[in-house]
């Protein structure tokens, strides 16, 4: 039994080099399972001087061939795209984002313009790209607050701390200036709202808000309707502290905004509470955009 297991191994290890020649001479190059590779290293997005902030939130790319689709690939991507004969590749990769900043709700961004890719398919080239995307051609922008050169947030007659403009450079992510909330036991919890914008926003179609923030305290964001005898406001998501990062947050209002339907207007909402067993606490936002289609 161990002469016949030692033949064995000897005859197997003659195969493998056997085959280890003939694929090192380039019989199998350019073989199906072969990938050509599309490597995206860079991504930005591109703005116009009426379309805001040019900063994102895109960790992925969402890459589809003509049929189906390939893949989720996180930023930077390595993609690998396998098929027979010798058809161009061709595919689309789309800007993809976490749903109100949730991971597993990961889509594609619906108003950021998809790179296309057209190649010649090469079995083991890879091909490196840079994205560079824009807005889509009807996506209707508003720049809500960015706090250039005014602070649209107004807090309530009942708050005892308040959104101010900052132009402290290490509080301000671009430009001159953000909006801060400063808490501490005396000032420890502010309600506020944008005043007079009202926001006309579809009740068809999708909706987003765009913004940036760093926090060492929870708050909430949300949209006031107006329409009715009250206004009816809604907090939409509580965020948690930031551990002194900038964050980038796409916000999906179409769920609130399609069930007032009777709403004339709407404002932009802030609040935070001190956080329970602290003294103090920060809240800086900066770049509040809301994307529809035109």
């Amino acid at each position: 039994m161990c002469q016949w297991l030692n033949l064995h191994t000897v005859k197997r290890v003659y195969y493998i080099i056997f085959l280890s020649l003939f694929a090192g001479c380039g019989l199998w190059d350019d073989a199906p399972g072969i990938p050509h590779q599309i490597v995206i290293d860079e991504f930005k997005v591109e703005t116009s001087t009426v379309q805001g902030t040019s900063s994102h939130g895109v960790s992925e790319v969402w890459v589809y061939t003509t049929t189906d689709v390939l893949g989720v690939f996180p930023l930077p991507a390595t993609i690998p795209f396998i098929q027979n004969g010798d058809e161009d590749l061709d595919i689309k990769i789309a800007p993809g984002i976490k749903a109100n900043g949730i991971s597993a709700t990961r889509k594609p961004y619906p108003f950021y313009n998809t790179l296309e890719v057209n190649l010649p398919f090469e079995a083991g080239k890879s091909d490196t790209l840079s994205f560079t995307t824009s807005y889509i051609d009807n996506a209707h922008i508003i720049v809500a607050e960015d706090f250039e050169s005014a602070n649209r947030f107004q807090a309530s007659s009942t708050s005892t701390a308040d959104v101010e403009r900052t132009i402290d450079p290490d509080l301000v992510i671009e430009g001159e200036a953000s909006g801060i909330i400063q808490l501490d036991t005396t000032q420890a919890h502010v309600t506020s709202t944008t005043q007079e914008q009202l926001y006309n926003l579809p009740t068809t179609g999708q909706i987003w808000m765009e913004f940036e923030f760093k926090s060492d305290n929870t708050f909430a964001v949300g949209l006031e309707a107006m329409g009715g005898v009250n206004p009816q406001r809604t907090p939409i998501i509580v965020l948690n502290p930031t551990e002194g990062e900038w964050k980038k947050l796409y916000l999906d209002l179409g769920p609130m905004v399609w069930s007032t339907p009777d709403a004339y207007g709407y404002e932009i909402t802030l609040d935070a509470v001190l956080d329970v067993n602290e003294t103090s606490g920060y809240v800086v936002v900066d770049n509040f955009k809301i994307v529809h289609y035109e």
